[in-house]
């Protein structure tokens, strides 16, 4: 039998079927093997891990037949220290068995910075360079030096902090202070409804210090000042410098700053029509109200006139600003109507 007979006899053809249904055979008993091997459409749904503590990790990701490895930590306040704050792969992905998570968790240890050298700076250039570095201004007090608010001493915990000092972030540093030649006498801000963290701050670069701090409320994110002591509403308060300002909190998410400052800065426009310039000074004087431009037509003596105008006028329920100057014009006795 030649060679093209051989490949044409049912011999060749029965051998020929039988080694390819092998191959078949053997190649999908690899995809089989290969399928088993690398778990093929057999994935696992990755947990939330966010907000969980390390010892917590371990029972859970066992369980699952997952692994992890903490590979970078951060500093933040607002979080428990030690847990997982972010992961990869992210929450609810698809991956296979013995699949690493990576973790990035809240630091355990407080995040440190260095201290700055603040000795011949202004108190605000103190305040910007401490609150560039995470630090806060604590409290302050004054020394007799002839530069004026010039920082003559940082301190921590009553005692000297020196500058490269390694720091916990958030710490309170305590600044001296120079008086100044003269009486160092400063006036008290106005700070009611203004947040905590800026109340303060206006205070500090007042050079005042916060005395007790009252909350009304829980304390919360939305803290505002509701009242402070002494109050710059009833009269114009000079202090010594480094002297303190009590202040009372209330929650904005409780209690209505708009309108409680609108009620608490703000008086009826009064009626002066008839008044003598007499009655228009007592009134003005108990509301804190100015008095602005004083015409009195036809040359009118104040023991004669009467208010006959006014700017702004008045209306019922109408307000004005604390300090508004009112424009009054006068009109003599004898010509003034008091009918109208």
């Amino acid at each position: 039998m030649n060679t093209r007979e051989f490949f044409a006899s049912k011999l060749f053809l029965r051998h020929l079927l039988l080694a390819a249904a092998a191959a078949i055979v053997l190649m999908w008993g690899a995809l089989q093997l290969l399928d088993i091997y690398t778990l093929h459409n057999r994935t696992l749904t990755v947990p939330d891990l966010e907000g969980m503590h390390e010892e917590d990790l371990d029972p859970l990701l066992d369980r699952m037949n997952l692994r992890y490895v903490i590979n970078d930590s951060i500093f933040d306040d607002s979080r428990d220290k030690g847990t997982v704050a972010g992961q990869d792969p992210a929450p609810g992905a698809q991956v296979k068995r013995n699949r690493t998570i990576y973790l990035t968790t809240v630091a355990i240890l407080p995040e440190m910075v260095e201290m700055p050298d603040l000795t011949d700076l202004s108190l605000r250039q103190a305040m910007s360079l401490l609150e560039a570095h995470g630090l806060i201004l604590g409290k302050l007090e004054y020394r007799p030096d002839i530069a004026r608010n010039a920082v003559l001493q940082q301190k921590f915990k009553q005692g000297n902090i020196e500058p490269g000092t390694q720091v916990e972030k958030g710490t309170e540093i305590d600044l001296v202070l120079g008086e100044g030649l003269g009486e160092n006498v400063v006036e008290v801000p106005m700070v009611i409804g203004m947040p905590r963290r800026d109340a303060i701050q206006l205070l500090n670069a007042s050079s005042l210090n916060v005395g007790n701090e009252v909350f009304i409320d829980e304390e919360d994110d939305y803290l505002k000042v509701y009242e402070q002591i002494p109050d710059p509403l009833t009269k114009t308060h000079f202090l010594q410098a480094g002297s303190t300002v009590d202040l009372h909190y209330r929650s904005s998410q409780e209690f209505d700053f708009e309108k409680y400052k609108e009620e608490l800065l703000t008086v009826p426009v009064p009626m002066l029509y008839g008044k003598t310039t007499e009655e228009v000074r007592e009134t003005m004087e108990a509301l804190s109200l100015g008095i602005g431009e004083e015409i009195f037509e036809g040359g009118v003596s104040e023991q004669n006139a009467r208010v006959y105008r006014q700017e702004p006028e008045f209306e019922e329920d109408a307000r004005t600003p604390l300090d508004t100057k009112i424009n009054i014009w006068y009109r003599s006795l004898d010509e003034f109507d008091l009918s109208e």
